[in-house]
C-alpha cells in the first residue's frame, strides 16, 4: 500500500470486517476483470475514512462505502457510538471525547494560525 494507514487505531474493527467481507468480493472481482485489486490509502478526512482503492466494481464500491458511513458514527478515539464534531476541524468524536477533549490533546491545527494572526494584529497597531 503506496500510502499506507493514517487514520486513529478506533475505526480498526470497521476496516477488520471490511477486510473480511472484502475478500470474497476482491477475488471474484479479480477472476472476473483479470484486474488486480489494491488498497493505495486509508486516511481520515473530515470525521471519517477516505478507502482508495486501484480498482473496483459495484459490489465492492457498495461495502466500501458502507464502511465510510459507518465511520462518520463511531468515534475516532475509542470506538464508541460518536457523531461528527467541528471547530477549526472536523472529527468524529463520542462525548468523552468531545470538543473539550479535543482541544486538551492539542487537535486544533489552526489554533496556533489563529494565535500567530492575533499577535501580528496586536503588534501592528
Amino acid at each position: 500500500m503506496p500510502r499506507g494507514f493514517t487514520n486513529d487505531d478506533a475505526w480498526f474493527d470497521i476496516l477488520w470486517r471490511l477486510c473480511e467481507d472484502l475478500e470474497p468480493l476482491v477475488a471474484k472481482f479479480e477472476q472476473a476483470s483479470g484486474s488486480q485489486f489494491e488498497v493505495l490509502q486509508v486516511k481520515e478526512k473530515f470525521g471519517g475514512l477516505r478507502i482508495y482503492v486501484s480498482d473496483a466494481d459495484d459490489a465492492i464500491r457498495q461495502r466500501l462505502e458502507a464502511a465510510i458511513q459507518e465511520s462518520f458514527h463511531t468515534c475516532e478515539v475509542c470506538g464508541q457510538r460518536g457523531e461528527r464534531r467541528e471547530g477549526g476541524w472536523t472529527k468524529t468524536l463520542c462525548d468523552e471525547h468531545g470538543p473539550d477533549s479535543i482541544t486538551r490533546r492539542n487537535y486544533l491545527p489552526h489554533a496556533s494560525a489563529a494565535l500567530f494572526t492575533s499577535r501580528l494584529s496586536k503588534h501592528r497597531d
